[in-house]
């Protein structure tokens, strides 16, 4: 008698416009799919608007024994979805981390790292003055790279602040235009995503704004969207793939009984391309120039930013 394909599931809650796979996910599901491929396992995925909806989905999968484990992704700061895993007994992996006390697998990135790697590379190039466009900030691995990303500004002398985006093209072009229109104008801006990026990139353009001559651009992550973009984004890289086969591993180890582990992942680097250079002296609003290490940190920052002084 044949034995049952094995099921792994993972619900991804996105916001309306953003209900679909972006690149980074894409690239971690085709890992977990590479691992699972000729050992009995497939991966069903799900979308929801939200974490609500998404212990829902899980419910229903557990009801009626649609799946033997879960992938769950995005950890936020008040969730209710470990505990709804404790609840319904389902074997489970967490992505994204961070190292919890809950009885659960989890995949660790060091988000803090990358934040502080992206800063250090852009204050190497002269830059005094770095804007961060983040992903939701209820979400744990994003409030690790903001705390990151402002510590690191202080310790360097470097202008900071953070506008929050939702990850997709549309806020990454309104986070960007509104840095670029207001008082204070950077010379780096930092996404948390690759498809935010590209809505900076085509605010900048839109503006007048000239890329990496006027403004520098990092994303996170080395994905196939940032290396086909113009120019090409320097990035936070890590191993997208190869996270991918970490879960993929653990999701099948939980699944066939073992106990709960932390996996630690590669740190993330920065791979520099056609994105980033050392900033240009510019005129400011009372036409005199200003080098590259003569931000003015006495002004304020606009409306909707968090600002390090």
């Amino acid at each position: 008698m044949q034995e049952r394909e094995r099921i792994a599931g993972l619900v991804l809650a996105r916001p309306g416009r953003l209900l679909g796979m972006e690149p980074f996910m894409a690239d971690v599901v085709q890992g977990i799919e590479e691992v699972f491929a000729g050992r009995g396992c497939s991966l069903l995925i799900e979308f929801a608007a939200d974490t609500t909806a998404e212990i829902e989905i899980w419910r229903r999968w557990v009801a009626n024994g649609y799946v033997d484990g879960i992938v769950m992704v995005d950890l936020r700061a008040t969730d209710r979805r470990l505990d709804e895993l404790q609840r319904l007994g389902v074997p489970a992996v967490l992505l994204g981390g961070p190292e919890l006390k809950a009885p659960i697998t989890n995949v660790l990135v060091d988000n803090a790292e990358g934040a502080r790697a992206a800063v250090r590379a852009l204050a190497d190039l002269g830059h005094a003055d770095i804007a961060r466009v983040s992903g939701p900030r209820d979400m744990l691995h994003c409030l690790a790279r903001d705390d990151a990303f402002m510590a690191t500004c202080a310790e360097r002398d470097v202008r900071a602040r953070v506008i929050e985006g939702d990850y997709s093209e549309d806020s990454g072009r309104d986070a960007t235009k509104q840095l670029l229109t207001g008082s204070q104008v950077p010379t780096a801006v930092v996404f948390d995503n690759d498809l935010m990026a590209i809505g900076g990139l085509a605010a900048a353009k839109e503006l007048g704004v000239a890329v990496p001559e006027q403004l520098s651009v990092i994303a996170w992550d080395d994905t196939a969207v940032a290396r086909l973009a113009t120019p090409p984004l320097s990035v936070v890289t890590v191993d997208v793939h190869g996270l991918g086969t970490i879960v993929g591993e653990a999701i099948l180890a939980v699944i066939e009984g073992a106990g709960p582990t932390t996996h630690h992942v590669p740190q993330p680097t920065i791979r520099l391309a056609n994105s980033t250079a050392p900033p240009a002296a510019r005129a400011d609003r009372h036409g005199s120039v200003k080098g590259s290490g003569e931000a003015d940190r006495g002004e304020g920052v606009g409306p909707g930013l968090q600002g390090g002084e």
